[in-house]
């Protein structure tokens, strides 16, 4: 579901995101102890944590990783890109002059018996200081480092910590009843804005049909594409999935079981981060760019649906019901931009306002839809684990 310009959806496989439901058990450290002889001193032993050795090591490996060139990614085979991928997500190298006090390790307190997290002091370019966290996975019996880098680009902050409080899930409830209220109510701001969308929906029809054709159409060959790929792309696909929706707290949310705190995340990342920050600013530039950006984005975002498609019948109803309630409000949004578009076309640039304000009047469209496609992801996810 970088931060700010994918947007949450449920995945075709939800296992994959519930795996993060936690009942695990905390576990103790081990003490070891020198035999002391007698009438001697004893002498201190450094023990040596062969895991924080592995997590060392792991960062000696990232500061030497060169960065991929994109050239270079562009002349792989679909085998190669998918063993490079992973890495590239999960463990990007640093920038250059970066230096990490390794002899200054700590180990952070983990919930789940078979993760250690290690943090190290470090120094970005330009005397910046940071934390390099390393975290090391056992599988099978085998410790192995399956992420490292700079810990604040892994942490929440701001708005999308506060999302993970149970403030904001009462806020967010709040504001879903108020709109629920506003939308039974002749004359609500709501009402209005919705009519003024479907009458520049009506005006603009063919562009409006044209453009979400065409979108959905670029979604699927992205899906298709997906279908292309060798089997072994999957877990490059899954652990790149992962990194995208823990960036954005919907791993901490749906791993909740919270229903409203979950919806709340959702909602933040596709309607406040994709949909106005991103698509709408996009669309304010006579929408080209809307439509440049949404093209590239969402045949990229249907390549996983393609990879990782299967499941029942049941489940691609409930994903195919999100879908079309989470695109359809993007794709009118960029459909916005064609119409601010067209109305300086032809009318003249003095009519930018009159295209703005139907851009404007489109939003509250996308506004209901991606409500309640919040609610209802969350409640899939959650409640149909």
């Amino acid at each position: 579901m970088k931060n700010h310009q994918q947007p949450v959806t449920a995945l075709p496989h939800r296992p994959h995101l519930l795996r993060f439901l936690c009942a695990l058990f905390l576990f103790g450290a081990v003490a070891f102890a020198q035999p002391v002889e007698p009438v001697q001193d004893p002498e201190p032993v450094e023990v040596i944590d062969p895991v924080g050795a592995i997590a060392d090591a792991a960062v000696q490996e990232w500061l030497t990783r060169p960065s991929m060139a994109i050239d270079r990614l562009s002349a792989l085979t679909p085998e190669e890109l998918c063993r490079e991928l992973p890495g590239l997500v999960s463990k990007p190298p640093p920038p250059a002059g970066t230096t990490v006090h390794v002899d200054d390790r700590l180990e952070q307190p983990s919930d789940d018996p078979t993760l250690r997290i290690f943090t190290y002091a470090a120094v970005r370019p330009g005397d910046q200081l940071d934390v390099v966290e390393v975290q090391v996975r056992e599988t099978a019996g085998v410790w192995q480092a399956e992420r490292v880098g700079f810990r604040s680009l892994n942490e929440l902050g701001g708005m999308r910590a506060w999302l993970q409080t149970p403030a904001a899930a009462w806020v967010f409830i709040a504001m879903t009843l108020l709109i629920g209220l506003a939308l039974f109510r002749a004359g609500s701001l709501i009402r209005r804005g919705l009519a003024a969308g479907m009458r520049a929906v009506r005006e603009h029809r063919r562009l409006v049909i044209g453009t979400v054709v065409g979108l959905y159409v670029l979604f699927g060959l992205g899906a298709l594409s997906g279908s292309q790929l060798p089997e072994s792309c999957d877990a490059a696909i899954l652990e790149i999935l992962d990194t995208a929706i823990t960036n954005v707290g919907a791993t901490a949310a749906y791993g909740s079981g919270d229903v409203p705190r979950a919806a709340a995340t959702t909602f933040y990342q596709n309607f406040v981060v994709v949909t106005v920050s991103v698509t709408f600013t996009l669309a304010l530039l006579f929408g080209i760019p809307a439509y440049l950006f949404a093209g590239f984005s969402f045949f990229v975002q249907g390549v996983p649906f393609g990879l990782l498609g299967g499941g029942g019948v049941g489940e691609f109803l409930m994903v195919a019901v999100l879908l079309l309630l989470e695109l359809t409000a993007y794709f009118l949004v960029v459909a916005g931009g064609g119409m601010l578009l067209s109305t300086v076309v032809r009318k003249g640039l003095g009519a930018y306002g009159v295209g703005l304000r139907k851009l404007v009047s489109v939003l509250s469209i996308a506004l209901v839809l991606l409500l309640v496609g919040a609610w209802y992801e969350a409640a899939v996810i959650i409640l149909g684990a």
